[in-house]
């Protein structure tokens, strides 16, 4: 076996199975995000829609309250207006609200009217569940919740209800109504064939990445003497672009559960202390144990809000690139004292995310750089954003730039370079004749309707 075939197969057969690790990997976590994804989807939809079904009995209640409690007329007089309400209210196209006796009787029921006057305690559902005498022992319990499949009117069909019903125990009835859930089947069906999409899209990518990458390694070892270092540049700069955004994701990550998760527990613990704190009257050693207590928490929360807000900030993601740029700047003048003025432009949706977040590191990166070596008192940043290009400027009036003026500059000037060439921008790194620097990035726009010109 020759040295090529052997460096061949020492380049190549690590690639195929990294490859094969990664897919498999991604397979397995992407279909366990699916089921955890799927799972909070389904929670979070079904407790919207039990609110909602609150709401709607809370209406209905409201409108009858005060005929229920007066009986105006006497009871049957009282009894029959409120059949009437209840027989034409209802909401969206399938809800409606149903009344029966203790007995299982049926005395309002607007969409299907055959079922009225009818005594349906035995009745079952598709599942064998018995549907009207389950929601009477759950009225009967104070009010509850019972899952049923029923007829749909606006489809004709039967699906899935989560129907409520509570007591109105003065005239021995049910009052129910409910909600149809199939939608968050469908939900949860779309997601999932998103998903789907996904994995497939990932590991065809994967299995592109690994060809092209058998590909390049069988050109490099036929071409070793002069191909090598061109190589390893291309490989080094692939592998810091995917540090690039492996750290966003983190940092999105760990941020997010900051924010999320700790900061809200520290706010619990805060409640808890300024209760102790405010019932702590009697014994003054507490209570200033517990103000103590306090500070420290508001400064921890502080802390931590900080931490998740440097980690990555909310603002990019809720209100974008030109909001952002200014939160820094403010933070940045409020932290050194440096005045800090900024002009920016909004993008929208004409640059992708990660190449906000690109421009967003970069200016972070620069505001650093001002803080440590510039001995600055100004810096204006401007972000202008034409018909196909977006041009961003940070400039200070400090000591400017060493002279000769580096042509690669350091690592954290490389770092920025790489992060614009990511997505086919230009980054000028410049001696201002007044005095002070300039960093000049230049990024092309997603402009559909140029394009389309």
């Amino acid at each position: 076996m020759t040295f090529k075939t052997k460096l061949l197969l020492i380049t190549i057969l690590p690639l195929i199975a990294v490859s094969l690790l990664i897919g498999g990997t991604t397979y397995y976590q992407s279909r366990q995000l699916i089921n955890a994804e799927t799972r909070s989807v389904a929670q979070r939809v079904l407790a919207a829609k039990r609110q909602e079904i609150r709401n709607y009995v809370s209406l209905a209640l409201t409108s009858i309250e005060q005929i229920y409690k007066d009986e105006p007329g006497g009871r049957e007089a009282a009894q029959t207006e409120v059949m009437e309400i209840l027989q034409n209210l209802t909401f969206d196209h399938d809800g409606y609200f149903y009344v029966y006796t203790l007995d299982g009787t049926n005395i309002v029921h607007p969409k299907l009217p055959h079922l009225v006057g009818g005594n349906w305690w035995d009745l079952q559902d598709d599942n064998g569940d018995y549907v009207i005498r389950n929601l009477i022992e759950a009225a009967k319990n104070g009010g509850g919740f019972h899952q049923y499949v029923w007829h749909k009117p606006s489809t004709g069909t039967v699906e899935e209800k989560l129907g409520y019903a509570i007591l109105l125990d003065k005239w021995g009835w049910m009052l129910g109504t409910g909600l149809y859930t199939d939608d968050i089947a469908r939900e949860i069906s779309v997601i999932r064939l998103d998903f789907a999409r996904s994995i497939r899209q990932t590991l065809l990518v994967t299995f592109m990445i690994t060809l092209a990458a058998i590909i390049i390694a069988g050109s490099l070892i036929a071409g070793v003497r002069f191909s090598e270092q061109k190589f390893a540049d291309t490989k080094l700069k692939e592998l810091t672009n995917r540090i690039f955004q492996v750290q966003e994701q983190e940092r999105k990550r760990v941020s997010t559960e900051l924010h999320d998760s700790i900061s809200q527990l520290l706010v619990s613990v805060r409640y808890g202390v300024e209760m102790i704190h405010s019932e702590a009257n009697r014994d003054p050693d507490l209570q200033a144990q517990a103000a103590k207590c306090l500070k420290t928490l508001d400064a921890t929360i502080a802390e931590v809000r900080r931490i998740s807000r440097d980690l990555r900030p909310s603002v990019l993601d809720d209100m974008g690139l030109a909001a952002a740029l200014g939160s820094l700047g403010k933070e940045f003048q409020n932290q050194s004292g440096i005045t800090v003025n900024v002009t920016a432009e909004q993008c929208h949706s004409r640059l992708s995310e990660g190449a906000k977040t690109a421009l967003y590191r970069v200016v972070q990166e620069c505001m650093t750089n001002v803080a440590r070596h510039s001995q600055a008192s100004e810096v204006n940043i401007n972000l202008k954003v034409g018909l196909q290009v977006l041009v961003l400027s940070v400039e200070d009036n400090g000591v400017g730039l060493p002279r000769p003026l580096p042509k690669s500059g350091g690592l954290g000037f490389r770092n920025m370079r790489e992060r614009i060439e990511t997505y086919a921008g230009k980054l000028i790194l410049s001696r201002r004749t007044s005095g002070g620097t300039r960093i000049k990035v230049q990024m092309p726009l997603d402009n559909p309707a140029a394009k389309a010109a």
